[in-house]
């Protein structure tokens, strides 16, 4: 034992209890503030099919627009036909009413119009030929706005995709209202 190259000392060292609180500590804080970001993501979706909806709309009215232009039907009021159905148009652009305009940019024909308290039990509702919507969102007379909002929701509640036809020459505007979703 007098040469020290021969000894080989085996020591084995694990975590201490307190180092192994400590790790379970900062994973409980990593946890606690990350979670959230991943248990929430139902709105983060919520937004997006709405982003979606706001962009078939903006394209449909656009296809629509085009289609009047054709048909010469893009100083004040006018209808064409569009798929079969009748849309009343103002500049060119449907009005903000859901049963006799906005409805067909985003081919939900076959959907009534819904009252302000209903809750939407299709995947998409609607209402419009109004002056302002529950966000706030309003335009003047004769203007008119209108909103399609998801299943679940209310026309009262503060989700959904709005249409404004303000009926005075401009293009219309089509916005999103996400403060309820």
């Amino acid at each position: 034992f007098n040469n020290p190259k021969s000894c080989i000392v085996s020591r084995k060292q694990g975590f201490t209890l307190i180092e192994l609180i400590i790790v379970i500590v900062i994973l409980g804080i990593l946890a606690v503030t990350a979670a959230p970001r991943f248990i929430d993501i139902s709105a983060d979706a919520r937004i997006a099919s709405l982003e979606g909806m706001q962009s078939a709309m903006q394209g449909g009215a656009q296809l629509i627009y085009g289609k009047a232009l054709i048909e010469g039907a893009t100083n004040g009021s006018d209808t064409i036909d569009h798929g079969g159905a009748t849309i009343e148009l103002h500049s060119g652009y449907p009005i903000g009413n859901w049963q006799r305009g906005f409805r067909y940019v985003v081919t939900q024909d076959l959907q009534s119009f819904s009252s302000a308290t209903a809750v939407c039990q299709a995947e998409w509702c609607g209402r419009g030929n109004q002056t302002s919507i529950p966000s706030g969102i309003s335009t003047t007379a004769p203007g008119r706005i209108g909103k399609i909002f998801p299943k679940g929701y209310s026309w009262n509640d503060r989700c959904g995709v709005y249409y404004m036809n303000h009926e005075d020459g401009r293009e219309p505007e089509i916005g999103l209202v996400t403060e309820d979703c």
